[in-house]
């Protein structure tokens, strides 16, 4: 993903299947690939992301994804975004660098927001919005 501008992280859990969970973001990578101008693989290993304990009966299963601009980023996170409120189950959490979003069953009024910050970190030259 070289050529990717912005190289994100989305890990999915489901508590109430935590074994579908890798079926589950094969669709999810299958939707995102449809995206133009977005690179998506599977992560091989690692850890599960942070605040998860042990002994949790969550299975978490990563894409890479890599994204050229601020609208493509944008484009994945609505498209993730819909995808899980589809499942109406489980959380992605998407990071770049050390920064992340976690998408849940939240309200959309408070996920809209959550998601116009966290580009607006990534992209502020893209969405005019000064670095804090």
């Amino acid at each position: 993903m070289s050529d990717s501008r912005y190289e994100a992280a989305l890990a999915f859990a489901d508590e109430a299947d935590p074994e579908g969970a890798a079926e589950a973001v094969s669709l999810l990578a299958e939707e995102l690939s449809l995206l133009d101008a977005v690179s998506v693989r599977h992560a091989t290993g690692g850890p599960a992301p942070d605040g998860t304990r042990a002994g949790d009966t969550v299975v978490w299963t990563t894409l890479l994804v890599g994204a050229t601009s601020a609208a493509t980023l944008r484009a994945l996170i609505a498209l993730a975004k819909d995808w899980l409120a589809r499942r109406n189950s489980g959380s992605i959490d998407i990071t770049i660098g050390g920064d992340e979003l976690r998408l849940t069953s939240v309200s959309r009024a408070d996920q809209r927001r959550a998601v116009e910050l966290f580009v607006a970190r990534h992209a502020p030259e893209e969405t005019g919005t000064p670095d804090a």
